[in-house]
Parts: structure tokens; sequence; C-alpha cells
């Protein structure tokens, strides 16, 4: 199974860039995860206005790098919060429906726009707490090697 993060924001810190790509290295075996980065929104006056011209500028950006092969999970605020197990099992079910690829979108400062949101499968909450973004792709590619771990029975997830 290869997993595809499509996230808003370029460039990360050497410390995030050496954590995902410790997490790219230990996917590896399960079939890979890839980092996409898209340009965020220039963001000057705060009006909802703006916001939704930002998020929509955002949504065309990330709809150009979306593969139409593979299935869609947006990371919302507002989507299933799940367990590690819990995790596992799901991208379980979703091998099992013979899909190959998984697609994460991870948001910008403002998140996703919400037609975006409308052509995910599901959204994927990492919890109640504001995550910085480019934690957030840590958080997940971590949790992607988690669940792959519990889903061949390696002894990782404690």
């Amino acid at each position: 199974m290869k997993f595809r993060i499509l996230a808003v924001g370029r460039g990360m810190p050497e410390p995030i860039r050496a954590l995902v790509a410790d997490y790219r290295g230990r996917l590896a075996p399960f079939g890979g995860a890839e980092l996409l980065e898209v340009a965020d929104a220039r963001r000057s006056a705060d009006s909802p206005a703006h916001r939704q011209r930002w998020l929509a500028e955002e949504a065309e950006r990330l709809n150009r790098v979306i593969a139409r092969s593979g299935v869609l999970i947006a990371l919302d605020s507002r989507g299933r919060a799940l367990s590690s197990p819990d995790l596992a099992t799901a991208l379980g079910r979703l091998r099992d429906e013979g899909l190959t690829e998984i697609q994460f979108l991870v948001g910008g400062p403002d998140g996703l726009d919400e037609a975006l949101l409308g052509q995910a499968r599901w959204s994927l909450s990492l919890g109640p707490m504001t995550l910085p973004h480019m934690l957030a792709r840590v958080v997940l590619l971590e949790q992607l090697y988690r669940a792959m771990t519990i889903l061949r029975g390696i002894p990782y997830h404690r």
C-alpha cells in the first residue's frame, strides 16, 4: 500500500525533514510514502471572504496533484478521531477493497476548502489539539507506520 501526503505549505526545518525522511524510510517496505507540498496562499488582510479565497486557491493547487486512482482522506479537526489500532483496521479495510494507494490531504493555516473536503472518502482527526501543520505530517507518517506494523504483526505497537 502506497501512501501520498499532499500538504499545503512549502519547506520544513531540518529536524522535521529528518523525521519525515525517517518515517518514509520505515514505510518503504510496506509500499512507501511520498510527500508532495503545494504553496500556501499569500495571506494579507484577515476576513472571512479572504479566508475563503485562500482556501479555494490552495484547493486548486491540491487538486492538481491528487491522483485520481487513489482514495482520498482529509485531515480535519472535525474528522474521525481513531486509535492506532482503529486506524490500522480502517487501512486494512481499504487494502482489502483492493486499493493500493491512499492519499492524505493536510491543509494550511485555515484548514481545507469545504469542496475539497467533500471529495474525500472520509476525514481523519489527529486529536483535539491544534498541531503545527509540519508536525501533523510527522504524526501522520508515524501513525501510518504504526498501522502497518499492526497489520503485519510486527512488534512496534504497544
